[in-house]
């Protein structure tokens, strides 16, 4: 797997499990939608597929996230 590909699921992951918490799940869902709709071509992918994808083909945008997440201690 590559690294990359640790990250989606990562994030992923933390997603799924914060999803209890309204305020923090709000975070991700804005996130998601700010970056994530760039590469969501009929609004049915998974989040771990379209991170993957903004990772390969923006891969600047997909940076800027990660960089959220992590200043939010959300991964």
């Amino acid at each position: 797997m590559s690294e990359l590909e640790d990250m989606a699921m990562k994030i992923f992951n933390a997603y799924e499990d914060i999803c209890l918490d309204k305020e923090k799940c709000k975070i991700f869902e804005e996130l998601f939608d700010r970056f994530l709709t760039a590469v969501d071509k009929d609004g049915k992918a998974e989040p771990y597929d379209l991170i993957v994808q903004l990772g390969l083909l923006h891969p600047a945008e997909y940076d800027q996230m990660v960089k959220i997440l992590k200043d939010q201690s959300l991964i």
